[in-house]
């Protein structure tokens, strides 16, 4: 009888602190959290509160509820309804009556206002000035004149930009740029002999010059400060590797524009120093029919076991130069091309590309040209031009544009 009167006890002490606890803890979260208790700059305050209970001689028990003050626990506090009898119905929530603490709300001095700092009224904006002599029907310099406004927008230029293949025009233009008194000159280095004297006249005035493109052997004399360009020779050692691990074996033709900027037949030279597995041959071609002139090639060379486009523009004509030929090489092409302008089917005939950095060479020639005339407007880094050659990437085809086949002999492992 005693044991289950000492349960019974337990269960309704239980019982009780649970229900104390909630009424403190909704009187805390009225008080503390919503009420008086919340301090101005948002900050919430707390405090630390525990239960006292005891049973008195009828067996009936009594709470209360005591407050730390920061050193002791203080008077307890005792609420009006603060009794429960041993005969409690089980499993029924009990209340006490509220009771109300008192929580002294730090006092957080305010943050001092800053005076504001007077600030120079901006200067006009330095102009950037670029000079290519691309062909703007070409994909390339399709890339570099949408790239160019926003390397300038970027970097908070204004910006004079316009692209002739005449050396002549090109000339002119930096001239111009010289007398609209630009604070930065960005150029291709075609026909160096002519373009490299009109740069070193607008670098005497104090024109910061930078360079892209190729030609990066000529930035020294120009007074270029820096020369973005993409690594020719690592472009054609990466199609060697790809023809190699596509298991060709043969004769390989390499197909450039007679007319192209002088670093795409780098590329032709290092595949055929780099492909081992037969001869490399390179045929120029001019720009007035690529399709006809590439079928004319494969229908001399009906044995040929890849096929090497040195800007990607040429990818329709060369897969059109194949279809009317019944000619069907390992198909892969240097630089960018957007694919999604082919047939599923077509894209799927493209081996490989590797692809360069025409869609950023104006962008980081630019950004850091700005870099130095902003920071470093009297230094010069090195002895000469920064020269910037970005590795290639390489960009394999196969069924519906996904990774190319594997043959059974691999393990597996795409290059």
């Amino acid at each position: 009888m005693l044991a289950r009167y000492r349960l019974h006890l337990l269960l309704i002490a239980t019982f009780a602190i649970a229900v104390l606890l909630t009424t403190v803890a909704n009187q805390l979260a009225g008080h503390l959290i919503v009420g008086p208790a919340e301090a101005e700059n948002g900050e919430s305050v707390s405090t630390e509160v525990r239960i006292n209970a005891k049973r008195l001689d009828n067996g009936v028990v009594e709470f209360g509820l005591q407050q730390w003050d920061g050193s002791a626990w203080g008077e307890r506090l005792l609420p009006s309804q603060r009794f429960f009898s041993p005969g409690t119905e089980v499993d029924r929530w009990l209340s006490s009556s509220p009771v109300e603490l008192a929580v002294a709300v730090p006092v957080v001095e305010p943050m001092p206002v800053a005076e504001p700092v007077a600030t120079e009224e901006p200067g006009p904006r330095p102009t950037l000035c670029v000079v290519v002599d691309g062909d703007s029907t070409a994909l390339v310099w399709q890339f570099t004149a949408l790239n160019a406004p926003r390397a300038a927008d970027l970097l908070g230029l204004d910006l004079e930009y316009s692209s002739h293949p005449d050396a002549e025009a090109r000339v002119a233009a930096i001239e111009k740029c010289v007398e609209d008194e630009v604070q930065m000159i960005l150029s291709t280095l075609a026909d160096p002999d002519m373009v490299i004297p009109a740069l070193q006249d607008a670098a005497a005035q104090g024109i910061k010059i930078a360079s892209f493109g190729a030609g990066g052997d000529h930035a020294d004399r120009a007074g270029s400060l820096i020369h973005v360009s993409l690594d020719e020779a690592a472009a054609g050692r990466r199609a060697a590797e790809q023809f190699e691990s596509l298991g060709v074996s043969g004769l390989v033709l390499c197909l450039f524009d007679e007319g192209d900027r002088q670093g795409r037949q780098r590329s032709c030279d290092s595949l055929a120093e780099h492909y081992e597995s037969g001869e490399v041959l390179p045929v120029p071609f001019s720009l007035n029919d690529p399709r006809s002139e590439i079928a004319t090639i494969l229908s001399l060379y009906v044995d040929v076991a890849g096929l090497i486009v040195v800007e990607a523009d040429f990818l329709p004509a060369a897969l059109e130069a194949m279809t009317f030929t019944g000619v069907e090489p390992v198909l892969g092409a240097i630089g960018e091309y957007p694919l999604s302008r082919l047939r599923t089917v077509d894209r799927d005939r493209i081996a490989f590309t590797v692809t360069d950095l025409a869609r950023f060479e104006a962008l980081l020639s630019a950004a850091a040209l700005h870099l130095m005339y902003r920071y470093h407007p009297n230094a010069r880094f090195f002895e000469g031009a920064m020269l910037f050659d970005g590795a290639p990437n390489v960009h394999t085809g196969g069924p519906t544009g996904g990774p190319r086949p594997v043959p059974e002999d691999d393990d597996g492992q795409d290059q």
